[in-house]
């Protein structure tokens, strides 16, 4: 490690391979002030580092020749350890640290939280402890998190801890965050070429974790019920029968789905947890209903949480060996939880819920975690703990990506175990708008593979309405997960909803599923580069300045532009970011450019969805899933493409699930020639090319191991 030289009023790190290139520089001691150049060239980042007793006590620091903290003892050192990367590491004697960072008072921050507060994807007048959200506007516990943060300044700041934090930004163009540690370590992260904040989550993700990358099943449809021990129609008198008719409706309306789980209640005991095992008078055969579902096409989670319910074995054993955090009411609805940081109780956990895999259960719905049932300075460091004991009873026995574990509260390397849900949304059109700008802000903090409840899970009366529901189906197909939350009076075939409803269901349904090729290449390049399925604007067209504030569209992938519906009444305003051109996807007949606004009034069958000139998307049927309505039944791969003379050469990164590896396919269009040319790789699997053109749709058939085809006389689209 390289202390600082004090000898100049400009102070770089020495004796580092990148200590010319470092583009942090010290610019002063008293207070010790690291700089940063901003992209606007308007003014340096100044970057200080704070300490103190308490978190409302903390002040900058000064440092001496030798790089001890002034006045208090302590040290502190920096270094590049890349070109992009500066490392700045604080042991101080005061029991908080943290740092500040100034910018020009117009540059935004974002990150840090999934929730988002007022309703934005930017962090502006925003202060809260790096920890679990409860009860809030739209989204309850929505809690995915990470001490991370990006500015348009052109910096990402990444905190390495797990302990509790704060995050501040209520000044203009300030930062500002302490933990509650005397010893911490940060990064700033300063990508080399301007506007480029993809580099700034690949760092990121590479410093932290990169996500996991699920089962085929993990994208869904995946269906569930909170409460499959009610509601029953027909033949139904227990929870097993509840859920084959569920997979009866699926496979009648040829509905594609590939995942169902139990929600609480479906075991013995207190609150339906603890006991480890399923209740007989609702699951009389468990074992042999699991693997019905798993014949069915369906893999089956369970919810689990770090709870110890009063009564239950979890709790009795806790209590004995003195476990739980004390001070925690077990007479509550809630149960304290498990240290699990104890090594014991560690263990004992993990051997109890391994029952579940070991008949047949493939993942977890992780709950909890922050409503009180451990001390909150507790939060992260044992929620991380809790996901890796569930990942571990998992992988030891269905290895890596043969199971699905998602949370709804998840801390920063969490990704690189579980795959996260938005919480428990409001089955209103507040709820609905929140959950898009949830989906992008929990991208924007590395958690790729997101999902929320259909619909909403806090329902009140006649909630959802047709209408409501329908508008979040059109946005769930265009996520990286679509879950349906059925059951308790609440199911599209049963009254009070209609055909109608069914109908829409269906069509966003088996469309997300076709999707699957699609979703499943840009989820590995998650877990290669970090940067998520589901991105703000701003990444895709950095150059657009409307891009960085709007919170309701969002691009999936690089290819579509996607705009939901989340007010009553089927209309809304669409803005095209500056970059591209862009063709209304259903009907494939309007195009739009970039910079401009359009309005639109969609009935419930539609939703504004574009893809923008030059886009290749691979979509296809191949994931098997529940589909036993198609007779011999083989995996088929529909690659569209929408050539466009302006963009004269275009790849996109398919992969292939059975060789494991990204295969590049390419479009180049030769306007002169009026000729498009497509070449692809391995794909694995036999398909059919599909060209968009202004005479129609073209057709040829591709090779499992690769090939050219050519097209001539082409009429682009976007001509």
């Amino acid at each position: 490690m390289h202390w600082f030289a004090l000898g100049t009023s400009i102070l770089a790190a020495t004796g580092t391979a990148y200590a010319k290139r470092c583009p942090v520089k010290v610019s002063r001691n008293l207070p010790l002030t690291f700089e940063v150049q901003s992209w606007s060239g308007k003014r340096a980042v100044q970057n200080t580092v704070l300490t103190g007793s308490n978190n409302e006590t903390v002040s900058a620091i000064s440092v001496t020749g030798n790089g001890h903290i002034a006045h208090e003892g302590g040290s502190i050192s920096w270094s590049c350890i890349s070109p992009t990367v500066t490392r700045v590491q604080i042991n101080s004697p005061k029991q908080f640290v943290g740092a500040k960072f100034v910018n020009d008072a117009a540059d935004l921050f974002y990150g840090v939280w999934e929730y988002p507060l007022s309703g934005n994807i930017a962090n502006s007048n925003v202060s809260f402890e790096l920890k679990g959200f409860g009860n809030s506007e739209g989204i309850n516990w929505s809690n995915a998190r990470a001490p991370f943060f990006i500015s348009t300044a052109g910096y990402g700041v990444y905190a390495d801890s797990a302990v509790m934090s704060s995050y501040e930004f209520t000044a203009p163009g300030t930062a500002e965050f302490i933990f509650n540690t005397s010893s911490l370590t940060y990064y700033i992260i300063t990508p080399q070429k301007r506007n480029d904040y993809k580099a700034i989550i690949e760092e990121y993700t590479g410093l932290s974790a990169r996500s996991i990358m699920p089962p085929d099943s993990a994208y869904g449809p995946t269906f569930y019920s909170d409460d499959f021990e009610e509601d029953f129609h027909g033949y139904v008198h227990n929870a097993q029968q509840n859920y084959y008719d569920v997979v009866d409706h699926l496979f009648y309306n040829k509905i594609h789905a590939s995942g169902l789980f139990a929600d609480r209640p479906y075991g013995t005991g207190n609150s339906s947890f603890g006991n480890f095992d399923f209740d007989p008078k609702y699951y009389p055969t468990p074992e042999q209903f699991i693997q019905n579902l798993t014949d069915y096409g369906f893999d089956f989670q369970v919810w689990v949480a770090n709870r110890a319910f009063l009564n239950t074995e979890l709790y009795n054993a806790s209590v004995e060996n003195g476990w739980l955090f004390p001070g925690i009411s077990p007479e509550q609805f809630l149960g304290p939880a498990l240290n699990l940081s104890i090594p014991a109780a560690y263990d004992y956990f993990k051997k109890r819920l391994s029952y579940f895999p070991s008949i047949g259960v493939k993942g977890y719905k992780i709950d909890r975690g922050e409503e009180g049932e451990m001390p909150v300075y507790e939060q992260n460091i044992q929620n991380v703990l809790f996901r890796k004991l569930c990942y571990e009873t998992m992988v030891e026995i269905w290895g890596e990506n043969g199971f699905h574990d998602f949370s709804r509260s998840a801390y920063d390397r969490d990704r690189a175990v579980t795959t996260v849900w938005d919480g428990d949304a409001h089955a209103n059109f507040t709820g609905l708008r929140y959950t898009v700008t949830d989906g992008i802000r929990a991208g924007l903090v590395g958690f790729s593979h997101w999902t929320s409840d259909t619909g909403g899970y806090v329902r009140e009366g006649d909630e959802p309405t047709e209408e409501l529901w329908a508008r979040w189906m059109h946005h769930s197909a265009f996520t990286p997960e679509f879950v349906v939350m059925i059951g308790t009076n609440h199911t599209p075939w049963y009254a009070p909803y209609t055909e109608r409803l069914v109908s829409i269901l269906k069509e966003t349904a088996n469309l997300h599923h076709e999707l699957i090729p699609f979703i499943k290449s840009y989820t590995y390049q998650a877990t290669q580069d970090g940067v998520p399925v589901m991105r703000a604007l701003f990444l895709e067209y950095p150059e657009d300045e409307k891009a960085y504030t709007i919170s309701d569209e969002y691009f999936f992938g690089e290819e579509f532009l996607v705009a939901p519906v989340v007010n009553e009444g089927g209309s809304r305003s669409v803005y095209f970011p500056k970059g591209a051109d862009y063709l209304e996807y259903y009907n494939k007949t309007s195009i739009h450019k970039g910079g401009s606004t359009t309005q639109v009034q969609l009935e419930l069958e539609y939703s504004p969805v574009y893809v923008t000139a030059g886009s290749i998307i691979p979509r296809g049927d191949i994931v098997q899933a529940n589909n036993k309505w198609t007779k011999n039944w083989v995996p088929h791969l529909n690659i569209e493409a929408y050539p466009s003379f302006d963009v004269e050469s275009s790849i996109f990164t398919y992969y292939n699930g059975i060789s494991k590896k990204p295969v590049p396919i390419t479009m180049i269009s030769n306007s002169k020639q009026s000729s498009v040319k497509i070449v692809h790789g391995d794909i694995g699997i036999e398909g059919t090319l599909t060209l968009f053109t202004k005479k129609g749709q073209v057709k040829a058939s591709l090779a499992a191991a690769g090939g050219m085809v050519e097209f001539h006389n082409v009429e682009s689209l976007f001509s």
